[in-house]
């Protein structure tokens, strides 16, 4: 029996309106608030009631209203509510935290090229195999960098097994400062690839495993980040014998004016078009609880404003600016895993935890 995840509602869920809330943004709701919920989810979460079989037919994860996919050694993420209403791809698309520019990477192309053909489908009221119709001439003047300027580099640049063998070649290098330079990190110096490599060796980190740990040099006149993946601490700890698992959280004014520590990333933020008399909670931090079988839990509380990442002029980066609530939680996780287990993941930082350059 599942129930209204609206705190202190208590009525039991039957409806089919509440199971795709539930597939959506990860919470059920009851008729009485799932209207409301829904919409202050798709402000908090950025997404809409859309289909989301295309994205899952490719290999996407969906959760917060967004898709997200590992390729290579970095996380692919696709705002699923900017996509329905229709933006620009690169308004649309992030690699590894950041916007993504068209024909940077032939595989994720590839990939961003599939995933699109098949929503394209979805809104036509296509479902099974693709029909074949004859291609419209192209409008003079109209080129879709996805399907000419590409293709024609494609063709001269990338055969197809090109890309095969340059995985099948990473896959047998040894791990070293020439490996790390050329294919992990160009801008780093020999010093910073050998540190990264002393950092891999003793914590045991392969940074060809995909979301695990990544050398980056956000800005040439600073020194290059070490940034291990939220999955690679979870990973860690799930090695730990005396690992016994973790809830974790944000903490929130509520709309009773009272300070709540709510299991889950699940709030209404106040919106941008918010009038008199709506009904918001405000996002103040995050918090965690990792379990382990020989000593206390550990409970990390860490505040929204000393968490938050800012750019140069001034306002919060990408992600904390469209996820704050993910960003927080996933900020307090790290942190008391960390603290949890000191011997595995000391002197490791998420990328929640890095200061970028943008």
């Amino acid at each position: 029996m599942k129930f209204c995840s609206l705190t202190g509602c208590g009525i039991s869920i039957t409806d089919n309106r509440a199971e795709t809330s539930e597939k959506l943004f990860g919470l059920p709701f009851c008729l009485e608030h799932e209207p409301r919920a829904r919409a202050e989810a798709d402000i908090a979460a950025g997404a809409l009631t859309i289909d989301t079989a295309p994205y899952v037919k490719c290999g996407f994860q969906i959760q917060n209203g967004l898709a997200a996919k590992i390729i290579g050694q970095v996380e692919l993420t696709i705002d699923i509510g900017k996509v329905a209403a229709g933006k620009p791809k690169k308004e649309c698309i992030q690699m590894g935290g950041y916007d993504y520019e068209l024909m940077s990477n032939p595989s994720v192309d590839a990939e961003i090229k599939t995933l699109f053909k098949l929503i394209e489908q979805k809104q036509k009221g296509g479902a099974g195999e693709t029909k074949k119709e004859t291609p419209a001439p192209a409008k003079k003047g109209a080129i879709d960098p996805m399907e000419t300027k590409y293709d024609e580099v494609k063709k001269e640049r990338m055969p197809p097994k090109v890309l095969e063998n340059a995985v099948a070649r990473i896959e047998s290098l040894e791990l070293n400062t020439e490996t790390v330079l050329r294919y992990l990190c160009p801008d780093a110096s020999v010093e910073e690839a050998l540190m990264f490599l002393q950092v891999c060796k003793i914590k045991n980190l392969n940074p060809f495993s995909p979301g695990e740990v990544f050398l980056i040099k956000y800005d040439k006149t600073q020194p290059a980040s070490i940034v291990v993946g939220k999955y690679a601490f979870t990973k860690k700890a799930d090695q730990h014998p005396d690992y016994r698992g973790y809830q974790a959280g944000i903490i929130i004014l509520n709309t009773d004016s009272k300070i709540e520590e709510r299991e889950g990333t699940f709030y209404l933020p106040k919106g941008r078009n918010a009038k008199e008399g709506d009904v918001f909670e405000t996002l103040l931090g995050g918090w965690a609880r990792i379990k382990r079988a020989n000593r206390e839990d550990v409970v990390v509380k860490v505040a929204l404003h000393e968490c938050i990442k800012y750019k140069k002029d001034g306002q919060p980066n990408r992600s904390w600016a469209e996820q704050p609530a993910t960003m927080v939680c996933k900020n307090a996780v790290v942190r008391g895993l960390r603290d949890a287990f000191p011997a595995e993941l000391g002197g490791l930082y998420d990328q929640s935890e890095v200061q970028e350059v943008e």
